[in-house]
């Protein structure tokens, strides 16, 4: 906790120094907020700091100061405690609005032991917009629900515990308990973002588009489920929703667009979950993923095609990179990611890039694991699973792996090796040569003149990662 407070005392002392200060001092600041609750958490004292850069600091300033605060809160200050990754209220951007039932929102006005007319001026609106935020009439902005618990001294953690609704100013309003915890939904959602989906950069508006029905149900299934939101915009292939919801996806790590030049990584929240894993990658290779299979070829596999500005290129290959990892986390066992092609467009080279898994053994682990809401894709992967291939490279993995770890006991020579691992000399010399091509062993001397040789090991635990 030491080393996030550190930070955001530097990234606060902007507003004191530099181009964009505002107040001379410390003390200055705080002669300024009449109300400030003593018995308040050291996360709502940074969010009072946060409820007044709106009106101080310069635009990037402010999403800068607002970044850093949503990582610290997220890090350190979650009103539960725990490891989860939750949004709360004030994670929201300043164009979200919130409304309360008709006796919160009075004793949240009321408690702030002043009259309207000089409320208005603390809050910097005009005196009708108080009276009418005080009578339901509109839904209350984050910045100014965050004043009214300084005023007021109603934490948000209470506050929080009130709120019965959400929305944008031009969005429709949206029933969601906080805070909200990761779960298997927005694990879907975030990876058709990934996909098929967008996000607006501007109005975040969230739109879904693809030709599968399967896959436009389920988006709007998971929408009404978590948010309790219809389409604004329906057509055969694509469907489109209100901006609240490209809010809270944005922040649980969904790109937001144009996606052709996103850096965006998989969300931590994701890759440290097996099952959110594995929905996050059903979902995104439902809509970016192919499946090859012919009743007429021997070749089949499962490929993941993803394409980005060329500018882009070494966030992509990370991004990939990510996959495949969470990919081998169940079993399925992928090539390292590789270019398609480049192309020409107005905005300049794009480059496609992709995965590939052809192992007989990952092609059944992601039949069974991951599986798919296509139906055409599914039954493609169904009848390579049914064909029940010789897995040959799940063998040699297996030889492999199996060697490594003899060696990461002791030293071996080759036929120690040979009967360690149950094969015979010659496929047992295959596999060492293959192994010390890869870096991974190499050889430390002879049992004797013209015999066998003594193998170790290179790397040790890193050694074994990279047989897998």
């Amino acid at each position: 906790m030491r080393a996030h407070l550190t930070t955001v005392n530097v990234a606060l002392d902007s507003l004191f120094s530099g181009n964009h200060a505002y107040f001379s001092h410390w003390t200055d600041f705080f002669g300024r907020v009449k109300y400030i609750n003593t018995d308040l958490y050291l996360y709502e004292i940074t969010l009072i700091i946060v409820s007044f850069r709106c009106y101080f600091l310069s635009s990037k300033l402010q999403e800068n100061i607002r970044k850093l605060m949503q990582f610290t809160i997220n890090s350190d200050f979650t009103m539960d405690n725990t490891s989860e990754f939750v949004i709360n209220f004030w994670d929201l951007s300043q164009n979200v609005r919130f409304n309360f039932d008709e006796a919160f929102t009075q004793k949240l006005f009321d408690r702030c032991g002043t009259n309207f007319h000089e409320l208005a001026a603390e809050l910097y609106v005009s005196y009708p917009f108080v009276c009418q935020l005080r009578r339901c009439l509109y839904s209350i902005p984050r910045d100014i629900v965050l004043k009214l618990s300084v005023l007021s001294k109603i934490s948000i953690s209470e506050i929080q515990r009130h709120i019965i609704s959400v929305r944008t100013r031009h969005g429709h309003v949206c029933t969601i308990q906080f805070p909200i915890s990761a779960n298997e939904k927005i694990a879907s959602l975030v990876g058709h973002v990934f996909g098929d989906g967008y996000i607006g950069r501007k109005k975040m508006n969230f739109e879904f588009s693809n030709t599968n029905p399967a896959l436009l149900a389920e988006v709007k299934t998971i929408i009404r489920d978590v948010f309790s939101l219809e389409p604004m915009t329906e057509q055969a292939t694509r469907i489109g929703y209100s901006t609240i919801v490209g809010e809270f996806l944005e922040l649980f790590g969904a790109p937001i667009a144009p996606k052709i030049y996103s850096e965006n990584q998989v969300p931590s929240w994701i890759m440290q979950s097996k099952v959110y894993s594995a929905i996050f990658l059903r979902s995104f290779f439902d809509d970016d993923g192919s499946v090859m299979f012919s009743e007429n070829y021997k070749a089949h596999g499962l490929n993941l095609y993803v394409i980005r500005h060329v500018d882009k290129q070494n966030s992509l290959y990370s991004l990939l990179n990510q996959v495949r990892h969470m990919l081998s986390e169940l079993s399925i066992y992928s090539g390292n990611p590789l270019i398609r092609q480049y192309y020409e467009k107005i905005d300049g080279k794009r480059v496609i890039m992709y995965l590939n898994v052809t192992d007989y053994d990952s092609l059944v682990n992601y039949y069974n694991f991951i599986g798919s809401l296509h139906n055409e894709k599914l039954e493609k992967l169904r009848r390579i699973v049914n064909k029940k291939l010789y897995p040959r490279k799940a063998i040699h993995r297996k030889i492999n792996q199996e060697i490594i770890s003899l060696l990461f006991k002791k030293n071996a020579s080759t036929s120690e090796i040979s009967i360690g691992v149950k094969q015979s000399l010659r496929i047992t010399q295959g596999k060492l040569l293959y192994l010390k091509r890869k870096g991974l062993i190499s050889v430390v001397g002879k049992v004797a003149p013209n015999r066998s040789y003594i193998w170790t090991l290179n790397g040790g635990d890193v050694a074994i990662e990279k047989t897998n």
